[in-house]
């Protein structure tokens, strides 16, 4: 047996080099190879962990469901050659193949980034790419290489390989095998009616430290948005963005935090739709209309019908949609508004708000998952990119913007993960006043038209 699989390793990576391989083939080799392959995830999955790791029961119906339609992809192209009897054969050398790239795809992530993180960093987010080109490349290398000939079936079971392949990391949930143990605590139980009848002394503790506008002068007024209060990752973000934000554009005393979490039900209002709306109804009392910009961020889990998810205990809480979202926004009546959405799918949120007063960030497009958002972690990935590390040498939300979203692409790259590809639009109103307001810091590059 061993033997058998040393000679189809061999003639594995002879494949992947586009030469000529000998198989040895049985239904005994392609299981063992299709399992050297699921241990060559797993390491991937466990060299991304810090700390004790637990099997995701999920991530194993995902990962079990793409090896089904990886398999359903070879039954298509041996059928469309004409031959069924060609199935075992093309399996074997494929699978044989896939743990040699598998190796080639870990030792990448491993050594590019330490020998020149610059370049990993600008050209990481191809990697996922020219490894998917090179599966199809070696994808026909076997085909030719088992069928003889490669007639015009060969193009149609090229094109149905490759699909299948695409649909495998664009349509199906991209879950790890293995994940980061959560030591979540055990929830209490909640007094829904007190938690209710506390909200309007809450709230109004809340605006009662608001400071007020300074008429000629841009003041940034900051809603931070916890929905999700099952994992505390959600209420770190709030709470951290909160500081940085005071910190380097002066919210300290222009801030509310509406937090869903066990341990802040007595000491901030619930993030749910009303309060949002009471809260930004009294911010823009307080603002000056044509002077003030709302700072909106807002993270927790997404949907892919665009639904951000607003939930904790038993309190029964409705989930947000976009178009929810943008009538709250323009019942309040404010006009200059930046929008940051951190959640999955949260490119739902940029047709709906966008307008030619407001910059709207989301944490992945419409069609992707975001990463990070786990009980134990201080930050989601696009919330650690963006306020932690890409505002601490910037005051533009733009510039951060297009720092964060490369530093996220290299990350998800260098961890086999799909890209989330975040997202921002500016509208064409909203730039110059936005301009206006980041010339005021010291480390600002301020454009000729705004120099005095």
């Amino acid at each position: 047996m061993s033997q058998r699989l040393i000679k189809n390793l061999r003639a594995g990576a002879r494949l992947t080099t586009l030469r000529r391989a000998d198989f040895d083939v049985s239904i005994s080799q392609l299981v063992i190879l299709l399992a050297m392959g699921w241990a060559a995830t797993l390491v991937s999955d466990w060299s991304q962990i810090v700390g004790p790791v637990a099997w995701s029961g999920w991530g194993g119906v995902v990962g079990a469901a793409r090896g089904y339609m990886w398999l359903a992809a070879l039954a298509v192209v041996v059928l469309l050659a004409g031959n069924a009897a060609l199935y075992l054969r093309v399996a074997v050398a494929l699978a044989a193949a896939d743990v040699i790239l598998w190796v080639v795809w870990l030792l990448l992530l491993w050594a590019w980034p330490r020998i020149s993180e610059a370049s990993f960093t600008h050209y990481g987010s191809h990697l996922w790419s020219g490894f998917f080109g090179w599966q199809i490349a070696v994808f026909i290398r076997a085909y030719t290489q088992t069928v003889g000939s490669f007639r015009l079936s060969a193009l149609i079971g090229v094109a149905v390989y490759g699909l299948m392949l695409y649909a495998n990391v664009k349509w199906l949930p991209d879950e790890a095998l293995l994940v980061a143990r959560a030591n979540a605590p055990r929830r209490p139980a909640i007094n829904v009616e007190d938690t209710y009848y506390r909200q309007a002394e809450l709230l109004d503790h809340e605006l009662a430290a608001i400071a007020p506008s300074m008429r000629g002068h841009r003041d940034l007024y900051l809603v931070a948005f916890g929905g999700y209060g099952e994992e505390d990752v959600f209420k770190r973000e709030v709470l951290q963005v909160s500081q940085i934000m005071g910190q380097r554009f002066g919210t300290g005393t222009r801030t509310v935090r509406l937090i869903n979490n066990y341990t802040s039900l007595t000491d901030h209002p619930l993030a749910n739709r009303p309060n949002l709306a009471y809260v930004l109804g009294h911010l823009a009392a307080r603002m000056q209309p044509d002077e003030d910009i709302l700072f909106l961020f807002m993270t927790s889990h997404g949907a892919r019908d665009g639904r951000f998810a607003i939930e904790l205990g038993d309190l029964g809480l409705n989930d947000l949609r976009p178009d929810d979202l943008r009538r709250v926004l323009d019942n309040a009546g404010i006009k200059w508004r930046v929008v940051v959405v951190s959640a999955c799918y949260s490119g739902q949120f940029i047709a709906p708000l966008s307008s030619p007063e407001t910059l709207v960030i989301t944490a992945a497009a419409k069609d992707k998952t975001s990463f990070g958002c786990a009980h134990e972690n201080r930050w989601t990935y696009f919330g650690e990119a963006y306020f932690k590390d890409a505002l601490a040498s910037t005051h533009s939300f733009t510039t951060a913007f297009n720092t964060s979203a490369r530093s996220i692409a290299a990350r998800e790259a260098k961890e086999g993960k799909e890209a989330s590809e975040p997202q921002m639009v500016l509208g064409a109103a909203i730039a110059p006043v936005l301009l206006d307001f980041e010339a005021h810091f010291p480390d600002a590059v301020r454009p000729a038209a705004l120099k005095q």
